[in-house]
């Protein structure tokens, strides 16, 4: 009998440990489910968004190359993003072009569980298909500040820290090329410089063209004048008569335009101008003309690949 007893309490003990063990397993297995697939609250300059954790089917507009830098999956990018010469063939593999505006259509069609954009308009008409975090143009900051925001936002901040760390590396490596040579970045103005549509514009660190790496990576100084167009709208359209008040020792010019022929036209008058002539970095040589469809991105991956590229074309003109 006492065996009996005894038997019976062990099987039991035994159903009781399998089920706790079966309970603990479930808990572990709804834990890790949360944990991939749960959402968070987050701020934006639309308002708080609650987002997935860790975001599967991002579709982009203006910030694909921040996304892909950091290992997100991207499966639809406006044109202008899909273009860039920055992104790799692993980083584009499943990735839609979605043509010049997201259309909810379109984005439908891809599932997304999540938009990053610079329109607010996005904001109401693509709300109902997925959450839609509002990031306005220009306000992410320097690069390594918008890599550490997209490793926030994306639940990668490892990547980011492990992107800032490979950025600082190379921007060291560039650097020192450069100081080799005579050109010390921290004792030197750069000015950035775009014909548009046969309009001339000065542009600030944070607005493309190579801002990034020359200024935040390389360490090159802004005159004062551009200063106050970085920290104010980061551009501005500027007069020939006027451009000896943002001159600096090396000027960095790129070409972007729907109508080449109006800046071809354009071009030629601003090369013949005495203004352009007369400014000192005219006259040593120290102008920068690079490719536009290199220069125009601004991601971490753009960024990363433009010290080696601003660096290569200022080595060429010092010889």
């Amino acid at each position: 009998m006492r065996k009996r007893a005894t038997y019976f309490k062990l099987l039991v003990m035994a159903m009781m440990a399998i089920l706790v063990l079966a309970g603990c397993g479930k808990s572990s297995s709804d834990g890790a489910k949360t944990k991939t697939t749960g959402t968070r609250v987050i701020k934006t300059a639309a308002g708080k968004v609650k987002i997935p954790t860790h975001p599967k089917r991002i579709v982009t507009n203006v910030y694909t190359g921040d996304v892909a830098s950091l290992g997100a999956h991207v499966v639809g990018a406006t044109s202008i993003d899909f273009a860039s010469p920055y992104l790799s063939k692993s980083q584009k593999k499943g990735m839609t072009n979605l043509g010049l505006t997201m259309k909810p259509e379109a984005v439908l069609k891809l599932k997304p569980d999540l938009i990053v954009t610079s329109n607010e308009s996005d904001v109401k008409t693509l709300k109902k298909i997925a959450p839609v975090v509002y990031i306005p143009y220009g306000t992410t900051g320097n690069i390594k500040q918008t890599a550490t925001k997209f490793g926030q936002i994306l639940n990668r901040q490892k990547q980011a820290q492990k992107w800032i760390t490979k950025f600082e590396t190379e921007a060291k490596a560039q650097k020192q090329r450069l100081i080799k040579s005579g050109i010390t970045p921290a004792k030197t103005t750069i000015g950035i410089y775009d014909m548009q549509n046969g309009k001339l514009f000065v542009d600030g660190a944070k607005w493309g063209r190579g801002g990034q790496a020359l200024v935040t990576g390389l360490g090159f100084k802004l005159p004062a004048a551009i200063q106050k167009i970085d920290k104010g709208p980061g551009f501005q359209q500027v007069s020939l008569e006027a451009l000896k008040k943002y001159s600096a020792d090396w000027l960095f010019f790129t070409n972007t335009t729907n109508s080449q022929s109006n800046n071809k036209q354009a071009i030629s008058d601003l090369k013949a101008n005495p203004v352009w002539k007369s400014l000192p970095a005219v006259k040593s040589g120290q102008v920068v003309q690079l490719p536009e469809n290199k220069m125009y991105y601004f991601d971490p991956n753009a960024v990363y690949q433009q010290l080696k590229l601003v660096t290569d074309a200022m080595l060429k003109k010092a010889k």
